[in-house]
């Protein structure tokens, strides 16, 4: 089975008009502060859903990225780990 990395974006919460938080797919976490909305795959069932046909995407950035624009989220940029996670004592 293929393993993948955990990656982490940012996106903004105001201009994701189009976004519902409710429907986030079970290989992404979502979390929102003032900056905007966290967000951070969950490989553990990325790599199980992509072995099932669930997700046909790549494992890379640009291709979460454009994984997540298509959820309707907006200005998506990946983060680096320890700033999304910094204060929660995983970094």
């Amino acid at each position: 089975m293929p393993k993948g990395k955990i990656y982490c974006f940012r996106a903004s919460y105001e201009l994701s008009t189009k976004f519902d938080p409710s429907r986030v797919p079970d290989w992404l976490c979502l979390e929102a502060d003032w900056q905007g909305y966290k967000i951070y795959t969950l490989p553990w069932v990325a790599d199980v859903a992509r072995v099932l046909g669930a997700l046909e995407i790549e494992d890379t950035p640009a291709e979460w990225i454009s994984h997540l624009e298509s959820l309707g989220l907006t200005e998506v940029c990946q983060v680096i780990g320890d700033d999304l996670f910094e204060g929660k004592g995983y970094a």
